[in-house]
């Protein structure tokens, strides 16, 4: 009978994952950790409470390159069979019945009696002996590929020695139902007498203006807040708590935001980044 393996990640600043010893000891406030486990076919990520937005978004990345590939021990890949991701935030514990019951799932697994084989793998079997193939390289770290952060400077000379390319991330956020839209400023229709060495449309820079209208007055009341460009062309924006609003472009360059949109936040500061939306607009 083939064993049921678990492996237990750190994600470290910046997106390095390391793997770590099976302990509850792990689990700190400013972390967030990732445990493979194959009994259940699922990987659970874990965010401490302090864990910022951009560390959250990072660590489901790597989550999410665990789901699709496993983890390579030698010749064998732990977690081929895995299924789903279930997302822990330690702040909703106790609040969100969802939450609570991943987590309850999540410890059942964590206080089960395991048995530590090579490089940081355990198994849930008593008397379990490590297959030859794991202790190829016992003495060795294994590691997560993770994908280079690109740099300004200028190139480096290609070495010969071939890299494996990391895999692209998958996209992740939730949809909302579209309707509804807030202000919108018409684009100046003013020619200009002076044609510039290259084209640029003054449509396109007044839409980007008011795209970047819209995250300045969001920002001006959360510090903390993520930002992504879905394959529909729509842009949502998001912060610790969950989702802020989702919008997109109309014709005539009208920002339309989605039903759902602000929904979540105080009616005082939804107004407030309205009106700021507003003020900056009128600078086009």
């Amino acid at each position: 009978m083939s064993q049921i393996l678990a492996l237990m990640f750190n994600v470290k600043p910046g997106g390095v994952v390391e793997a770590i010893n099976w302990s509850k000891d792990c689990f700190m406030p400013d972390t967030s950790i990732i445990v493979l486990d194959e009994s259940s076919e699922s990987v659970f990520l874990w965010h401490g409470a302090q864990q910022g937005l951009v560390a959250r978004r990072t660590a489901l990345r790597q989550a999410e390159s665990l789901k699709g590939h496993g983890y390579t021990v030698g010749r064998s890949i732990i977690g081929r069979d895995i299924k789903i991701i279930k997302e822990i935030d330690a702040r909703k514990i106790g609040k969100v019945v969802q939450t609570t019951e991943l987590n309850n799932e999540l410890q059942e697994i964590l206080g089960k009696k395991f048995t530590s084989l090579d490089n940081f793998i355990v198994t849930f079997q008593e008397g379990a002996i490590a297959p030859k193939v794991l202790s190829m390289k016992a003495k060795e770290k294994p590691k997560i590929e993770t994908k280079p952060v690109q740099s300004s400077s200028a190139p480096k000379p290609v070495s010969p020695v071939a890299v494996a390319s990391p895999s692209k991330p998958a996209e992740v956020g939730s949809e909302y139902n579209e309707v509804d839209l807030l202000p919108t400023i018409k684009p100046s229709t003013t020619a200009t007498n002076h044609a510039p060495a290259i084209q640029i449309s003054k449509t396109s820079l007044v839409t980007d203006a008011k795209i970047s209208f819209v995250f300045s007055a969001i920002l001006e009341h959360f510090n903390d807040i993520w930002i992504s460009k879905k394959s529909d062309g729509s842009f949502s924006v998001e912060e610790m708590d969950g989702p802020i609003c989702v919008f997109h472009l109309k014709e005539g360059n009208k920002i339309n935001f989605t039903a759902d949109s602000f929904k979540n936040l105080n009616p005082r500061i939804k107004l407030a980044i309205q009106k700021k939306f507003i003020e900056l607009s009128k600078l086009i």
